[in-house]
């Protein structure tokens, strides 16, 4: 995990955002943090049924963007300012990006090249730019996300637990975190199954793991429940899942284990589809 795109949204929530992203990258062993201010096409803000753009409109968008994008690199300076001055960025190349950009573009110029894409945990009042960014960032990116909600301040990463059911999105989950599990000072296992998987040994080959009991009741509220309250009991900063085990349409309509969790917005969350 050599690399990282954070693609903040509010200012204010920005430097929260930073400090996880960079705390997450360094225990990887990461070298990079490229950090994008994705100002939205003015055609994106518009839905086909409503009215053709004007050249006016075009610039009074663009002018907010733009005022929305400098408030942001303020932050940005700010928060790099401060953690330079407390050692806390060593040897990661920190980049700032600031460009007019769709969030198909996004994923195609920008996350696919990323090893990991952090974004803030979504909330309701959330940008429908931003809520296609976290769609596209989990289901078209073939990326790992983290999810961080605003105003985390404590580390990222030391004390880990992983939410383990034998699918493809789980095995891809724990591939990706792999440095992070091995850097981390506790990994608590908990299983959707009674077994204990051989190929999930063989994930964890040389990451010191501890398992807890396994959850027998499958039902996803009841699974969310429990994985919620075994990450509060043990004082968890990162929560390691797999994510959406179906397609987009299926989690809006059925809802699912990981929608549960990342609604709760509790503790930042790694996860790949």
């Amino acid at each position: 995990m050599k690399s990282a795109l954070v693609i903040p949204d509010l200012p204010r929530d920005a430097p929260d955002l930073l400090s996880a992203a960079l705390d997450v990258v360094r225990r990887a062993g990461g070298t990079t943090l490229n950090v994008l201010a994705a100002r939205e096409p003015p055609e994106d803000t518009i839905l086909p049924t409503e009215e053709m753009l004007t050249d006016r409109t075009r610039a009074q968008i663009r002018a907010t963007q733009q005022q929305w994008a400098d408030s942001l690199h303020a932050s940005f300076r700010d928060w790099l300012a401060r953690s330079r001055a407390d050692g806390l960025v060593g040897d990661v190349e920190v980049n700032w990006l600031d460009m007019e950009i769709s969030v198909a573009h996004i994923i195609q110029a920008h996350a696919s090249a990323a090893d990991l894409i952090v974004l803030g945990t979504a909330r309701p009042h959330d940008s429908d730019q931003k809520r296609r960014a976290v769609q596209a960032a989990i289901f078209e990116s073939g990326r790992p996300v983290l999810f961080v909600p605003p105003g985390w301040t404590r580390p990222v990463g030391h004390n880990v637990v992983l939410a383990w059911k034998d699918s493809a999105p789980c095995r891809r989950t724990v591939l990706s975190a792999r440095p992070l599990l091995a850097a981390a000072g506790d990994v608590a296992v908990i299983r959707a199954d009674a077994d204990r998987p051989s190929v999930l040994a063989d994930l964890l080959a040389g990451v010191k793991a501890r398992y807890l009991p396994p959850i027998t009741d499958g039902a996803p509220e009841n699974v969310s429940r429990v994985i919620l309250s075994q990450c509060r009991a043990g004082g968890c900063d990162l929560l390691v899942m797999g994510g959406y085990a179906h397609g987009a349409l299926y989690n809006r309509l059925v809802g699912s284990v990981t929608q549960d969790i990342l609604e709760c917005g509790e503790i930042p969350v790694f996860l790949q589809h």
